[in-house]
C-alpha cells in the first residue's frame, strides 16, 4: 500500500476528497490528516508518507513552503499539489520544487483518480528499480566478500610479499596500516556432538552473520573476513597501547551478539597473541588456530590468548596418572572434531589433545594403548555411523593405532594419522552426498541463466536445501561462489553475442538476464578486463588482420 497524508484546510473539501476515492482498491492508504501546513508537518515526520496531497493556499504555513521542507526532508515523498488558484507563478514554483503534479480545483473523481493512477504506476517503476539494484548491490557485495577471502589468506601465509598484500588492499579499498595486529577467531554451530556444523547452517546463522558483518563494517579498527567453510576471522588493527584493549572489545561484541540467541547456537571465540608487523600475521594466525581447536574439547564460547597459556601450563604440570583429568578422555571430544574438523586443524588438536591429557601420562606404555583404543573405537563409530562398511577400513586403523606403541613414542602421530583417515572418508561421503545436488544446480543455471530474476534462493529450492548451506556447499565444490558462476555463464553468453551479432549492449543485457545495460557494462569491465565495446572492437579487430593475411 502507498501511505497518503492529506492537508487542506477547508474540512468541506477535505472530507470530499477523503470519500471521492476508493483508495484501498487502487493501492493507496490514508494515514493523516491535517488543517493547514505547520500542523501536518511533525506528523508527516513521523509518519513519512510515501505520497502528500496538499492545498497550496492554508493559514500558518502554504502549501508551497510545506512541500519545500518535506522534499528537503524525506525526499522520495511525491506530492501533489491542488490548488483554487489559476496562477501561473503558483504553478511555476510548484515545478522547481518537483512536485508530481498541480491539480486545480474543482476536482473531479475520474480525473483525481487518474492522478493517482499514473502516481502508483511511477511508484512501482521506481520501487522495482530500487530493489533491482538492491539486489545486485548484493552481488557486488559478494564478490568483494570472496576477494577479501583470498585476501586474508594472503595476509596468513608464511610465504606473503608484503608488496602484494598492500597493493592487494589498495584495489579492495582495505586500510590495514596500524601499529599492532591481532586476529579473533570465531564459529558458529551445532552443540550437537554427532551433528556436522554444515547441517546445522541454518537461516538463523545467515542472520547472526549479517549482524556481524554490519557491526564491523562500522568500526575502522577492525576487518571481518571468512576463515574456514564455517569460521571467521576479524583482523584487529590499532595502536599499540591499544590493541589488547580493542582485542577484547572485539571478543565481547561477538558474545553479546551471540548471547542474544538464548542458547540456540553453539559458538567458540578466541584470540591469537598481538604482533606489531604485518609481515608477523601468520605467527599470530598459528597461534589463534591453536587456541581454536579447543573448541573441540569441552571448550566453549570465550578462549582467550591468556586461557590458552595457562591450559598449556596446567598440562605441563601434571606428573602423573593420578592428575589426569578424565573429562580429557571423553570420546565426545574425538567425535566433535571427526563431525567438523578440518584436514589442516588435525596437527593442533592433536598436540592439545595430547597436551590436555598430559605427556608425563604417555609414559605407561598401559595408558597408551587404553587411549588409542579410545581414539580407535570413537573412530570406528564414526565411520559407521557414516555409512561405511568398517571391515574396508578396519586393517588399516589398527595397523595405525598399534604402530610404535611398544618402543614407547608419544602417539601423537598415530592419533592424527587415524583421524585424516576419518576425515577424508567424511569428505568423501559428503562430496557424494551432495554431488548429485550441485550438478541438478549447475545444470538449472545453465539453462536458466538469462531469467532475471535467478537467485541464491530459487536454485538452493530446486536444490531442495537452505539458501545458506548451498551457498557454502556450492562455494567448496566449485572454488567460486554462486554470484561468480552465475556471472560467468552470463559473461560467456555475452562474448558471444558480442562476437556474433551487432546488438546493442542493452538488448544483450536483456537477453542474457539484466535489466540495466550500465550495470551489464560495469559487471563486463569487471570480469573481462574490458567494456563491451572494446571487446567488440578487438573481434573487429582480429577479423580484419585474418583477412588482410
Amino acid at each position: 500500500m502507498i501511505s497518503v497524508f492529506l492537508v487542506e484546510d477547508e474540512i468541506v473539501i477535505r472530507d470530499a476528497i477523503q470519500k471521492m476515492v476508493p483508495w484501498g482498491e487502487y493501492g493507496f492508504e490514508l494515514v493523516g490528516e491535517a488543517k493547514d501546513g505547520e500542523m501536518a508537518l511533525p506528523l508527516i515526520q513521523k509518519l513519512k508518507p510515501d505520497l502528500l496531497i496538499t492545498d497550496i493556499k492554508m493559514p500558518f504555513m502554504d502549501g508551497l513552503t510545506l512541500s519545500r521542507l518535506v522534499m528537503n526532508e524525506l525526499p522520495e515523498t511525491k506530492i501533489i499539489i491542488v490548488s483554487g488558484h489559476d496562477d501561473f507563478e503558483y504553478a511555476r514554483q510548484a515545478i522547481n520544487l518537483g512536485v508530481e503534479q498541480y491539480i486545480l480545483k474543482p476536482i473531479s473523481k475520474a480525473s483525481f483518480i487518474e492522478v493517482l493512477q499514473n502516481i502508483r504506476e511511477k511508484y512501482d517503476k521506481e520501487n522495482a528499480q530500487k530493489n533491482y539494484y538492491e539486489k545486485f548491490q548484493k552481488e557486488i557485495k559478494s564478490y568483494e566478500k570472496n576477494s577479501r577471502r583470498d585476501f586474508f589468506e594472503m595476509l596468513v601465509s608464511e610465504e606473503k610479499e608484503l608488496q602484494k598484500v598492500y597493493e592487494k588492499a589498495q584495489q579492495l579499498q582495505l586500510s590495514i596500516m596500524a601499529e599492532c595486529y591481532n586476529l579473533v577467531l570465531f564459529s558458529i554451530g551445532s552443540d550437537k556432538v554427532n551433528e556436522m556444523i554444515g547441517d546445522s547452517y541454518s537461516q538463523n546463522t545467515a542472520d547472526i552473520l549479517e549482524i556481524i558483518d554490519i557491526v564491523f563494517q562500522k568500526s575502522k579498527d577492525y576487518l571481518l573476513f571468512r576463515n574456514q567453510m564455517f569460521s571467521y576471522a576479524v583482523l584487529v588493527k590499532g595502536e599499540r597501547g591499544r590493541i589488547q584493549c580493542l582485542t577484547e572489545e572485539c571478543m565481547s561484541r561477538l558474545q553479546k551478539i551471540f548471547e542474544r540467541q538464548e542458547g540456540k547456537i553453539e559458538w567458540f571465540v578466541c584470540a591469537g597473541e598481538p604482533v606489531e608487523r604485518l609481515s608477523q600475521l601468520d605467527r599470530c594466525y598459528k597461534i589463534a588456530m591453536k587456541s581454536f581447536a579447543f573448541r573441540y574439547m569441552g571448550y566453549s564460547h570465550i578462549f582467550s590468548y591468556e586461557k590458552y597459556q595457562e591450559t598449556l601450563k596446567q598440562n605441563e604440570e601434571r606428573m602423573n596418572l593420578e592428575n589426569i583429568d578424565i573429562d580429557a578422555m571423553n570420546p565426545d571430544i574425538i567425535r566433535h572434531f571427526l563431525c567438523n574438523g578440518l584436514e589442516d586443524e588435525i596437527e593442533g588438536f592433536t598436540k592439545n589433545y595430547i597436551q590436555l591429557i598430559g605427556e608425563e601420562a604417555l609414559r605407561s606404555r598401559l595408558f597408551r594403548q587404553y587411549m588409542m583404543l579410545n581414539v580407535y573405537f570413537s573412530t570406528v563409530s564414526f565411520i559407521q555411523k557414516l555409512g561405511y562398511d568398517i571391515k574396508q577400513v578396519e586393517g588399516e586403523l589398527k595397523y595405525i593405532c598399534s604402530d610404535n606403541i611398544e618402543q614407547g613414542s608419544c602417539p601423537q602421530q598415530q592419533i592424527a594419522n587415524v583421524l585424516k583417515k576419518a576425515i577424508m572418508l567424511r569428505e568423501e561421503n559428503s562430496r557424494g552426498r551432495y554431488k548429485h545436488l550441485i550438478q541438478t544446480a549447475v545444470q538449472y543455471m545453465k539453462e536458466n541463466f538469462s531469467d532475471e530474476s535467478l537467485s541464491l534462493n530459487k536454485i538452493a529450492c530446486v536444490a531442495n536445501v537452505s539458501a545458506n548451506h548451498f551457498s557454502a556447499l556450492f562455494s567448496q565444490e566449485m572454488k567460486q561462489t554462486f554470484i561468480e558462476y552465475l556471472t560467468g555463464l552470463r559473461m560467456q553468453k555475452a562474448k558471444e553475442l558480442l562476437r556474433c551479432t551487432d546488438k546493442r549492449s542493452g538488448e544483450i543485457a536483456l537477453e542474457i538476464g539484466y535489466k540495466d545495460a550500465h550495470y551489464f557494462s560495469f559487471l563486463f569491465k569487471k570480469t573481462q578486463g574490458c567494456t563491451p565495446s572494446a571487446y567488440r572492437s578487438q573481434g573487429e579487430n582480429k577479423n580484419e588482420n585474418d583477412t588482410n593475411i
